[in-house]
């Protein structure tokens, strides 16, 4: 079947897939190892002739890799980003030594793609592709399923969280998931606007591990599930049903089911729609998300919530909020969802990795529903606001011409983007600085609130990502507290700036510049100066020594996290390295 003849929604599916890929390869690879051809006019077969007629008509880019092994990438594109975040405007091609240039699919770039980036890194990953298949194809079936509907990403925050359609838009598998082919990936998945009941299960008392801040543990237990039911000397947990699957399959807990120490309550918890995250559910009207365990590699991780990262996400959730009362004037107007709770179960008396197997399969966490108080209406995931539709339209931009009425003007949308990024650089910059607290701002972790389109607030999220400075942060960790607790807290402080670096200004605000003069490249440039003076006025007011954000500002590199790269090795996410990428306000006009 030619290309020509393909449904539209799988067009587009491929699209996303395709670029996603090259966004990969030109941020770890091309850009950082200049790969990049400039003359290529001079190559003999320089481009493939599909590509002429493109370049005459419109105001392109051509954008050519050449790969240390030989082969050749080529998209039109309708900016050269040194941050490798633009958009494509046509498709992909390659070619390796001896053959033609052809255009590629999302399955011919990543064959491709691996083996170029193996040689170079002399590592390999057997699972990769698969994954790079099956995110493909969640895309390929979302795309199906919309087709010919009239969805808008941004109408309110569920609507946000759930039409997340293409993922991170620089990772190789966003959207591959490995869970129980009995669950349909309709029935429990955000991208299809999915609403299910948790899973409840009656534990007994002994053996349950709850941690509150502020509320007590019967309120904290409330709140993860009704009480009503449970029975003297028990209480009710809730799991998100995928995890509940994994949970039931297992022998010891068909063992214990059977002697009636649990009770399988069936889905009759909350009705609650998966976010982005898959794992975290919102239940609307309900004072708290609720975010399991979900023991399944979504992107580049297992999403479980590992007994020690229940423990230091209540203790990061207690430092905030004293330094929000005792040092409000230098957290930068710091505003966070609080994780007041969390709880795990494992029968008592077990051996050590039997019962941290409970723990993680049963540890869940409350954060607090900031909708009860900005409104449904007012908040949106930054990941989406961001994004693409299923046109691959930019959502920012369609939401803000129905907002104003009209297309914004470019003056509108360089204040639009002043007014975020402030928000956005503003207390990770002084956490860092002033209090030695590293934050993990990426899309996925920030939620703009608005007033009429115009961003007022920007909310930070997901205690998990937070960590404190080796040389001075973990002195706000209390003596005593478990060596595990301690080191999944402890960053070193080189390490933390490149985490923070990457999040701002590689994956956030790269993508909002994009998003926002997706139709007018030529405005870029403007919001990256606004970047650089919103940066200049921070260091200005800065109360600390600040020698990193010095530094950037007289020119060094942007540290880029190697996505791709720790996929293709196949190690955990937290062994990511990062490679420099030139700040895109250093480029000469």
């Amino acid at each position: 079947m030619s290309v020509r003849t393909l449904p539209a929604s799988r067009v587009i599916a491929d699209q996303a897939a395709t670029h996603a890929l090259l966004n990969c390869l030109l941020k770890e690879f091309a850009l950082p190892m200049s790969l990049l051809v400039e003359d290529w006019r001079e190559q003999p077969l320089g481009l493939p002739f599909q590509l002429y007629r493109r370049l005459q008509s419109a105001q392109v880019v051509p954008l050519m890799i050449r790969m240390p092994d030989g082969a050749q990438y080529i998209v039109l594109a309708d900016r050269k980003d040194t941050l490798g975040s633009q958009a494509c405007v046509s498709g992909v091609f390659g070619k390796r030594p001896g053959s033609r240039w052809q255009q590629l699919t999302p399955a011919m770039l990543a064959e491709s793609m691996l083996e170029s980036c193996s040689a170079i890194t002399q590592q390999a990953n057997p699972e990769l592709m698969a994954q790079i298949v099956a995110s493909r194809d969640l895309k390929r079936a979302v795309t199906a399923h919309f087709e010919g509907q009239e969805i808008a990403p941004l109408s309110d925050y569920i609507a946000s969280e759930q039409c997340l359609w293409y993922g991170h838009p620089a990772q190789v598998a966003p959207k591959a998931r490995l869970w129980p082919a009995s669950l349909r990936q309709e029935e429990v998945s955000p991208e299809f606007r999915a609403a299910v009941r948790l899973q409840l299960v009656e534990v007994p008392l002994d053996g349950l591990w709850i941690a509150a801040n502020g509320m007590s543990q019967q309120q904290a237990l409330a709140a993860f599930a009704d009480q009503a039911d449970a029975r003297p000397g028990h209480a009710i947990i809730s799991m998100h049903p995928i995890q509940a699957e994994l949970f039931r399959a297992d022998q010891r807990v068909q063992r214990l089911l059977a002697m009636g120490t649990i009770r399988d309550l069936g889905r009759s918890g909350f009705l609650s729609h998966p976010t982005a995250s898959v794992r975290t559910m919102y239940v609307p009207g309900h004072g708290y998300f609720i975010k399991g365990s979900l023991n399944v590699r979504i992107t580049n991780c297992v999403r479980k919530n590992a007994w020690y990262e229940l423990e230091s996400a209540l203790l990061i959730d207690r430092l905030l909020k004293r330094l929000a009362s005792e040092h409000a004037a230098t957290t930068g107007g710091l505003d966070t969802v609080p994780e007041p709770a969390a709880l795990s179960w494992s029968p008592p008396g077990l051996p050590g990795e039997d019962n941290i197997w409970f723990r993680e399969q049963t540890g869940a966490i409350l954060r607090r529903n900031f909708c009860l108080e900005e409104g449904e209406l007012n908040c949106l995931l930054a990941g989406t606001v961001f994004g693409r539709d299923l046109a691959l339209r930019s959502n920012v931009l369609v939401f803000m011409e129905q907002q104003l009425g009209q297309a914004p003007s470019g003056e509108q949308l360089l204040r639009w983007f002043a007014s975020y990024a402030a928000l956005l650089l503003r207390p990770v910059m002084n956490m860092f600085f002033h209090h030695n607290v590293i934050f993990e701002p990426h899309l996925q972790n920030t939620v703009l609130v608005h007033r009429c389109g115009q961003p007022v607030k920007l909310l930070l999220r997901d205690y998990e990502g937070v960590k404190l400075t080796a040389e001075q942060g973990m002195q706000a960790v209390p003596e005593g507290m478990h060596p595990r607790v301690r080191q999944s807290l402890e960053y070193p402080r080189a390490q933390g700036w490149k985490r923070i670096a990457y999040c701002l200004f590689v994956n956030n605000l790269s993508e909002a510049v994009l998003a926002l003069s997706y139709a007018q490249p030529a405005l870029a440039p403007a919001m990256w100066q606004l970047v650089r003076e919103e940066l200049e006025s921070i260091r200005a007011a800065l109360q600390a020594p600040a020698p990193e954000l010095d530094e950037l500002l007289a020119g060094a590199a942007i540290p880029c996290k190697t996505n791709f790269r720790i996929r293709l090795a196949a190690a955990a996410d937290k062994f990511a390295g990062y490679v420099p990428l030139q700040a895109p306000w250093e480029v000469q006009q």
